[in-house]
């Protein structure tokens, strides 16, 4: 009996001292083009040491394993297959394509740019996807996902159920708080701005 109650013992220290351990999960993984040509996208860590990894394609299409820290990075861009910083200073780009909405509806009008944000959820809650150009194929991590979208801008957006704007597709010209009215509730794939 005192031998079953020490192994008892032993285990349940372990059991506390894996958790103890255990890393929290990392930081949402900042915008960038790398969504479209990186896979096993992960991060790690919190503040200046949050870090990210992924394997991204280079010219040739082979996979690269490359890690960066991305505290201060206003994006990231896969670059040859190798993940690189984009400081705010040094990004003239468009706003960011993946994370957190950016202040303000009239944002996409004063940068000149047509936005659309999908929501995780019904009216305009839960985790956002911020966008300013097309996407072929969304990103693992949202790829029908959405349950609302918001247009920012003057510019109407296309989206469709399927990657490369196939299958039905929907033009929308205004906000929509709760996609499952138009039967595309977590279903939405691909999009880009209507010229």
């Amino acid at each position: 009996m005192t031998r079953v109650l020490a192994l008892a013992a032993a285990a349940a220290a372990l059991l506390c001292a894996g958790q103890a351990s255990a890393q929290p999960r990392g930081e949402p993984p900042p915008p960038g083009n790398y969504f479209q040509t990186c896979r096993n996208i992960s991060t790690y860590g919190r503040g200046p040491d949050a870090t990210m990894t992924a394997e991204c394609r280079d010219r040739d299409g082979r996979w690269r394993q490359s890690t960066i820290r991305f505290a201060g990075c206003d994006r990231i861009d896969n670059r040859e297959g190798t993940l690189s910083c984009l400081p705010a200073r040094d990004y003239q780009g468009p706003p960011p394509a993946y994370g957190p909405p950016p202040p303000g509806p009239e944002y996409g009008e004063r940068r000149g740019r047509p936005m659309i944000t999908l929501y995780a959820e019904p009216d305009f809650r839960g985790r956002p996807f911020v966008a300013d150009h097309e996407f072929t194929n969304l990103p693992r991590e949202f790829n029908d996902l959405a349950m609302s979208l918001r247009i920012d801008g003057r510019r109407p957006w296309m989206v469709c159920v399927n990657s490369d704007f196939r299958g039905r597709c929907e033009v929308f010209d205004h906000d929509v708080p709760d996609l499952r009215a138009v039967g595309l509730a977590g279903q939405i794939s691909s999009m880009r701005p209507v010229r």
